[in-house]
């Protein structure tokens, strides 16, 4: 049943949309939020004119596009991170725009460190994007006279949890959903507050040593659930994910630990061992009770297609993408569900830009799981099975791409 508030969140929100002549990034510009996501930004073949909504809905900043040549469907961008609302502008909306899909996105009601705030939790994420579904749909039923006859959502790393979150909760609102690394949160399994602090620690160690000490060291992270393959990117992760991603999440799920419970601070940055002295077995079983209203339980109601980049330094293959399928299979919903492995693909493809390495993208993979999705719902043909994919023609079964298709480049 539609919520008051989403009613009238809609009437605002249909009287208030304002005619673009390009709703791509190549008319609006690229906000650095979607910048920082890709290696190369997708192409953009002409320009998309149509209509764009930009405000707050309730606590959340979103942004809704529709094209003038709209195509009657509609695909929701659940933003990685805590990033805004517009950092899926490159690898979602640009895509779907050019494909004639309306497109909405949040903020989730907790950017940039909103989380710091006991106020704030990740629990918001979900009502946000279901007030967001619920006001579009209704919106695009008062301006344009019509609601979606489709919804997809495509989801990154949280934005991915939001994903599988939608599919579990609310299938009766999506159609299918893919998910890029989403997050898994199992109060038992080896989720994030778990593994950080023993890799920042490592990490620690493995930096100073050297020789034999280095390699036994290495050996030890690896069995830690760290890819090998990627030490390359194990120090950027170290400073860029792994010390702010564990304050941060660790302040909204034990935030009576005294060191989660102080500001951040520059000098953990070259000192860690605050951070890394969190002791997450003895503080498990309140932790477990702080993550079980947000779980995931894999009891999908809609396709859902997984990606992700088996050099991922910050949510480990095994830990989150394959525990995830194997609770989906628990669940008896395995049949709505694939995992595609992508072959030395890493968290963000942004990270390939001064460094490419060995590494390819994993965007032209999502994007080419997305038009698996489409032909799954609308046409009845099944995917690809799961597994390991190490160019993304297998994955995209001929399907023109918009992401660059060069990986080895």
């Amino acid at each position: 049943m539609e919520s008051p508030l989403a009613a009238q969140d809609a009437e605002r929100v249909a009287q208030g949309f304002d005619r673009l002549e390009d709703l791509t990034t190549r008319g609006q510009g690229a906000h650095e939020d979607a910048q920082a996501l890709v290696y190369r930004p997708p192409r953009i073949v002409h320009p998309v004119p149509g209509y764009q909504w930009h405000g707050a809905l309730g606590r959340a900043q979103a942004i809704i596009r529709v094209p003038r040549d709209w195509n009657g469907k509609l695909v929701i961008g659940a933003t990685p991170a805590v990033r805004s609302e517009f950092a899926l502008d490159h690898l979602v909306s640009d895509i779907v725009l050019q494909r004639g899909y309306a497109y909405a996105a949040s903020d989730k009601a907790t950017p940039g460190l909103a989380l710091r705030d006991p106020a704030c939790s990740m629990a918001e994420w979900e009502y946000a994007y279901v007030h967001l579904i619920e006001v579009a749909k209704r919106a695009f039923a008062l301006r344009f006279a019509q609601l979606p006859l489709r919804t997809y959502v495509l989801g990154v790393s949280n934005g991915g949890y939001v994903a599988r979150i939608l599919a579990e909760r609310h299938a009766g609102e999506i159609d299918g959903a893919v998910d890029w690394e989403g997050v898994h949160w199992d109060p038992e399994g080896q989720h994030l507050l778990k593994t950080l602090p023993a890799w920042i620690a490592g990490f620690a160690a493995y930096a100073r040593a050297d020789g034999a000490e280095r390699n036994r060291l290495r050996n030890r992270l690896v069995e830690l659930g760290l890819p090998p393959g990627a030490e390359r990117r194990w120090a950027i992760y170290h400073q860029m994910y792994w010390l702010v991603t564990l304050w941060l999440y660790g302040r909204n799920l034990d935030p009576d630990w005294p060191t989660f419970a102080l500001p951040w601070s520059n000098d953990w940055l070259g000192d860690p061992s605050a951070l890394a002295a969190y002791p997450a077995e003895q503080r498990a079983s309140r932790v477990a009770s702080r993550i079980r209203p947000i779980a995931n339980t894999g009891h999908i109601g809609v396709p859902v297609l997984t990606v992700a980049g088996n050099w991922d330094c910050l949510l480990p293959f095994a830990h989150h993408q394959s525990a995830y399928a194997g609770r989906v299979a628990a669940s008896g919903c395995a049949r709505l569900h694939r995992l595609y492995e992508i072959d030395r693909g890493n968290h963000v493809d942004g990270l390939l830009r001064l460094d490419r390495g060995d590494e390819q993208p994993v965007f032209p993979y999502f994007e080419a799981a997305f038009t698996r999705l489409e032909r799954w719902v609308e046409r009845g043909e099944e995917p690809p099975p799961g597994g390991l994919y190490r160019t993304v023609d297998a994955l995209a079964g001929g399907a023109e791409l918009y992401a660059d298709t060069n990986l080895e480049a």
